[in-house]
Order: structure tokens, then C-alpha cells, then sequence
């Protein structure tokens, strides 16, 4: 994920006399954080009030140039590979020539945990899916997820809330066991894989009472409560007990 850093606009106002009232100059380097050079960096500055854009690379020493400057207020961005860009602005005039001495941050890259923009954009198709209550197009997106990234065992989960969540709309007796029973099993191997998880054990004992198992669904809620009796998820499974044992 890319991280847009605003720096104080560090320039040193470089006074000049110049023939031109209406055009200057950008100049500057660009370093990393042990001082070094960065060659290759991009840097390009916009003014928007006189739709002008201007582009400049650095060069072995980090050094960059931008001649023909309009006067005004220009941005300026300062990017270059594995490295944060940084952004700023820099005020222009025949009189004021920045000169810019920039440091740019190394890019730690992505966040531990974190979801690429790929399968960020997947996941979210797929609960589209089941928002329009096309539950087998969902299922099928939701399990695609999961056989590609073993890592995101939440999938699971949902795939087990779907198959319940399509039961509830079955008609047809035989079908509905069907899929309570695919539910049941969807969330016994997801907690397989997290026997800690209260949540997926509530809704295993929910999935139970839907389809008549009654003492496994008291099971399931008195294993929520034994693991920890003071959480929302117990409270939870505290009432459904008190329901199968009316």
C-alpha cells in the first residue's frame, strides 16, 4: 500500500536576478535517509492555476532540474522505487528559485496481515453476491477465495453462514438438512483449524438448532460459556441454551 508523506517545504530561497518576471526554476537533491543519493527519482511539479506540469529525473548525485518555471504556487512530488513519495509545495518567481533538499523514507511495504487490493477487490465481490442473495455464485466466490489463500481461514466462516443462510430459504425439507448439514461440517473444520474461536461455536449451535439437534446444540453453547462466561459471545449462547431447554 502506498503512504503520501507531506513534508514542510524545504527550500532555501535562493535569491537571483533574472531577465524574466514570469519564469524560474525548481532545483534541488534527493537522498536517502543514510544521506546517499537516489538516482533515477522522479520528481514532478504542477501548478494547477496555469494547467502547467513539468517532469525531472535525478541524476547519479541525486540532482534534479526544472527551468522555465511559471511564477505561482507549484506541487511537488519527489518519488522513486522502494521508497515513500513525498509531497509538498514550493512557491515560484523571477526572484525566489527553490532549491529543494529532499530525503525520501524507505517503503516498509505492506502491513503484516495485510490484504492485497486483489483480493480485497474478490472478497468484496463476493459479499455482493451474497447481499443479492445468489448464494451458490457466492459460495462458489467465497471457496475460490480460500482455495487461493489458505491463510485467510475467516473464509471459511462465511462459506459456513451461507450454506445456513441459503437453508433458511429452502423450501424443500430434504434440501434445507442438506445444507444445514453442509454448514455443520463447513464449521466443524473451520474450528479445526480455530478451536478458540467463540463466534464460529455459537453459530455451529445456532446451524444444530436449525436442523432439530437439539444436545448438540447445547453442546456447542456450553462449550461458549465454559471458555469464558463473561463475554458478549457466552451471553449469547447462555440465551439460546435457556431456548432448548424450555
Amino acid at each position: 500500500m502506498r503512504r503520501t508523506l507531506l513534508f514542510a517545504v524545504l527550500t532555501v530561497a535562493l535569491a537571483v536576478t533574472a531577465s524574466g518576471q514570469t519564469a524560474g526554476r525548481i532545483t534541488g537533491t534527493i537522498k536517502d535517509p543514510d544521506g546517499k543519493p537516489i538516482k533515477g527519482a522522479t520528481v514532478r511539479a504542477t501548478n494547477q492555476a496555469v494547467n502547467a506540469r513539468i517532469t525531472s529525473t535525478t541524476d547519479d548525485k541525486g540532482r534534479f532540474a526544472m527551468i522555465g518555471v511559471r511564477s505561482g504556487r507549484w506541487v511537488v512530488v519527489a518519488e522513486a522505487p522502494n521508497f515513500l513519495p513525498l509531497q509538498g509545495t514550493s512557491d515560484v518567481s523571477s526572484s525566489v528559485m527553490p532549491v529543494l533538499a529532499l530525503t525520501l523514507q524507505r517503503d516498509p511495504g505492506p502491513m503484516p496481515g495485510a490484504l492485497s487490493k486483489a483480493i480485497t477487490d474478490e472478497l468484496a465481490a463476493a459479499e455482493a453476491l451474497r447481499s443479492a442473495g445468489r448464494y451458490d455464485e457466492a459460495i462458489t466466490a467465497y471457496q475460490a477465495i480460500q482455495s487461493k489463500n489458505a491463510r485467510l481461514t475467516t473464509v471459511g466462516l462465511m462459506v459456513a453462514t451461507l450454506y445456513r443462510e441459503k437453508a433458511a430459504q429452502e423450501k424443500d425439507a430434504a434440501a434445507r438438512q442438506a445444507l444445514l448439514g453442509r454448514a455443520i461440517t463447513a464449521y466443524t473444520d473451520f474450528l479445526k483449524n480455530d478451536d478458540t474461536n467463540l463466534r464460529a461455536r455459537v453459530e455451529l449451535g445456532v446451524t444444530h438448532m436449525a436442523a432439530g439437534n437439539a444436545e448438540a446444540a447445547a453442546r456447542s453453547f456450553e462449550d461458549v460459556i465454559s471458555a469464558n462466561p463473561k463475554t458478549a459471545a457466552a451471553a449469547e449462547a447462555a440465551a439460546h441454551l435457556k431456548e432448548i431447554r424450555k
